[in-house]
């Protein structure tokens, strides 16, 4: 169902907004002002290079715009980036306030008194003119602000606190190690922050920093007054108060009976496992039995309402939503259980203690699913991927695992600020982050729980939360299952994720040795049912879960599903036809199509985090090609091969240029969003979907084209490792006509999917 297909080449002359003479104008008093203020800096402040910061102009967001030469001449090191805001300056408007980037960058005192020179001098050599030409791109050269640093200042009080508070640094890599690869701080120049930070009467928790992505994450106890001054360390990218973990509710709203007994039967040794990071569970109680395995990752005995909502979780693993009375079937899936909370007892450092955890237990499975119901209590930042995030995203890239994180219960938080938006690591861009709605699928009139926290989340995954799942409220709460059979009730995001993973989990059992991570991403958000408002998708995402994936996986007569699944290299491009049979030939055709892929991510780069992007063209007729006049190149026309042969023949013999592919159908690419923002929310989001309704006889052997792009350091990269994907298709005729019996008969190549029907049990 697929071939390889030829690239057009495109793209016309790029406007600059300022010419060279403007941009110097602008720019050179900020060089001058950049290079006196870098050599005020005392020795104890920086490494040899100094930290700065270049914000561009928003027309130049695409990493072909990279200033490699700039770069070079002046012997820069790229550290990242982080989000700025810009005028979007074009021929005939300006649009003001517009999202773009600043790129961080590490040079030595005498390279910026060569920026200077470059910007205030005429007799420039030819290496530099063509380096003062790129930087017509930038509107802003500075050194990092304390207001970009310090994230969430401490309200001054003007008195000095008597105790010092945890923070988190983030040190940027080495500013003296030039190269594209981001090395780590040196010993030499953390142990200077750890004198630095001591001398402001604080303290740095050397033992517990990480490093992730050349960036060092480390524990800091700091009096909260001094956090401005610790801005003033040249190489450090910000600092932040350390959130905690979550809170675990401490009672159950009410309690009632329970489900029906006896117990069901234990899951099957081979039914798929689920890993649990929660609060404890007791293992040995009868409807837990067999089908969940505990291991203890904390001596530190339970706090009240532990237990109750590790086993809540646990239960709606294993068997989805329960209710009073009810019967109860043999769980489809078994679930290890990782007691991890309380932790570690200095809250400073229990968030890096209680990651360190997760990493270690998830190297060590084959698991392919992980149900976070816990995390820091922090919404995300725009401007620095959290460690837990950095982490999390690259431990599923690289074993293929899905984290199923709940998006946190601060939904009803004020919007000023973001405090409302999904929480770490809700904001990865490789997992499936869930909200909680407050009526199960597929009840009508559902809506966002109103304490479930929404999006926008990062670059990369910017439609957050993905899903939402029944995790019920005050006037509907949700039925928790105890080891004994019992239940309490209680609402929160905490219960909609493992309701989540309850589903995929069976799915992934359905799909066989078909299942990957970015397969049931796939699938979960190919049969979300999308909120009726569409405008509400900041805060339902893709739209609410189904119960169950046994009907999607169900064809009717008159629509066919495909899983299509490949690998595809750098640079190139496959089209894959869709299935829509030749016989269908009459009415409207629906063609829905999701796809899910997972990015090696990049935490320097706040703006272009994931490395890995997928863009998608839609043909919808095989032979119908464009024709451009060679007159007038603005003018073209569209023919249909097969139809028209007499025409083509008279176009062709009048110069008129053939285009390489069949014509295209624009699509909406990711977020609504404007062509800005869509360099960070269109080809680089690790989740795309697309739709259209068509007429039938506008169809003819439809394809998706499908190509491939990389990028490091926000340059574009050409030797990169092939990425895996999984799309789903669904095609539906509204005439009624039967797409599945055609598409079976039409494309051979096409394997029905066995599903097991479930057995339903009566009394």
């Amino acid at each position: 169902m697929s071939e390889m297909i030829d690239r057009a080449g495109g793209g016309g002359t790029k406007y600059y907004p300022y010419t060279m003479e403007e941009s110097r104008e602008i720019l050179a008093p900020q060089a001058r002002s950049l290079h006196a203020s870098a050599s005020r800096l005392g020795s104890e402040l920086r490494a040899n290079s100094v930290v700065f910061e270049a914000t561009l102009l928003p027309n130049f967001l695409a990493n072909s715009y990279f200033p490699e030469k700039l770069v070079r001449l002046l012997g820069l090191t790229s550290l990242g980036s982080r989000p700025a805001n810009g005028d979007l300056i074009l021929r005939n408007r300006t649009e003001v306030g517009v999202p773009t980037k600043s790129l961080i960058v590490a040079g030595s005192t005498e390279s910026l008194a060569r920026l200077t020179r470059i910007l205030e001098s005429d007799g420039l050599t030819r290496p530099e003119k063509a380096a003062a030409e790129e930087l017509r791109k930038f509107s802003n050269i500075h050194l990092p602000r304390a207001s970009e640093v310090v994230k969430s200042p401490p309200a001054s009080t003007g008195e000095a606190h008597p105790r010092r508070e945890a923070f988190e640094a983030i040190l940027h890599p080495d500013p003296d190690a030039y190269g594209l690869a981001r090395q780590p701080i040196s010993s030499e120049l953390f142990h200077k922050f750890e004198r630095y930070i001591q001398g402001l009467g604080g303290e740095v928790a050397s033992s517990s920093r990480d490093v992730v992505g050349g960036l060092t994450f480390v524990p800091v106890f700091l009096p909260p007054e001094k956090a401005i001054e610790a801005a003033e360390f040249n190489p450090l990218r910000s600092i932040r108060k350390m959130p905690r973990i979550r809170p675990v509710p401490a009672l159950p709203l009410r309690s009632a009976p329970g489900v029906l007994r006896p117990a069901p039967t234990p899951a099957s040794p081979h039914a798929p496992e689920v890993l649990i990071f929660d609060a404890g569970v007791n293992a040995h109680e009868e409807f837990f039995a067999g089908s969940v395995t505990q291991v203890d990752l904390t001596e530190r005995p339970a706090f009240p309402g532990c237990l109750e909502h590790g086993s809540a979780v646990t239960g709606a693993v294993l068997y989805g939503r329960v209710e009073v009375g009810e019967p109860l079937q043999s769980p489809q899936v078994r679930a290890t259980h990782f007691r991890c909370i309380p932790g570690h007892d200095d809250e400073g450092v229990e968030l890096y203690w209680l990651l360190d955890q997760i990493q270690k237990q998830v190297a060590e499975s084959d698991a392919m699913i992980v149900n976070l119901s816990l995390g820091p209590e922090v919404p995300v930042d725009d401007g620095e991927p959290h460690r837990w995030t950095a982490v999390l995203d690259s431990l599923a890239y690289e074993r293929d695992m899905l984290f199923v994180v709940a998006a946190g219960n601060n939904g009803s938080e004020p919007n000023d600020g973001g405090a409302n938006r999904v929480q770490v690591p809700a904001d990865m861009v490789n997992g499936l982050s869930v909200g909680a709605c407050d009526r199960p699928h597929p009840e009508p009139l559902w809506s966002r729980s109103e304490y479930s926290a929404v999006g926008p989340g990062r670059p990369g995954a910017m439609l957050q939360p993905s899903v939402l799942a029944f995790g019920g409220d005050p006037q509907r709460p949700f039925s928790r299952l105890s080891g004994n059979g019992r239940l309490s009730f209680d609402w929160g995001t905490s219960y909609a994720a493992p309701l989540a993973s309850h589903g995929l989990a069976k799915l992934s059992a359905e799909l066989g040795d078909r299942s990957s991570s970015s397969a049931l991403r796939a699938f979960a958000i190919h049969f979300s049912e999308p909120h009726v408002n569409v405008k509400a998708e900041i805060e339902t995402g893709h739209g609410r879960l189904p119960g169950d994936f046994t009907d999607a996986l169900l064809c009717t007569d008159r629509q066919a599903t495909v899983l299509y699944q490949a690998s595809i290299d750098r640079d190139q491009m496959l089209g894959f036809t869709l299935p829509v049979p030749e016989g269908v030939n009459r009415g409207k055709v629906k063609i829905k199509w999701t796809l899910a892929y997972a990015s090696p991510t990049d935490p320097t780069e706040a703006v272009e985090y994931t490395e890995s992007g997928l863009e998608f063209t839609f043909r919808p007729h095989s032979n119908i090609y464009s024709f451009r006049d060679p007159d007038t190149p603005s003018r073209n026309i569209k023919v249909n091969l097969v139809e028209e042969p007499e025409r083509v023949a008279e176009l062709v013999e009048l110069g008129w240029k053939k285009s390489l592919n069949p014509v295209s159908r624009s699509q909406k690419i990711g977020p609504k969003a404007s062509e800005s923002s869509r360099r960070r929310g269109g080809k680089w989001e690790t989740v795309m979907q697309g739709q259209d309704c068509l007429l039938a006889k506008s169809l003819s052997l439809p394809r998706l084209d499908i190509e491939f792009l990389t990028r490091e350091g926000g340059q574009l990269t050409r030797e990169s490792a092939p990425v895996d994907f999984s799309m789903v298709v669904t095609v539906e005729s509204l005439a009624g006509l039967p797409v599945y019996g055609m598409a079976k008969v039409e494309f051979p190549v096409l394997s029905e999917l066995p599903v097991m029907l479930p057995v339903q049990l009566r009394t």
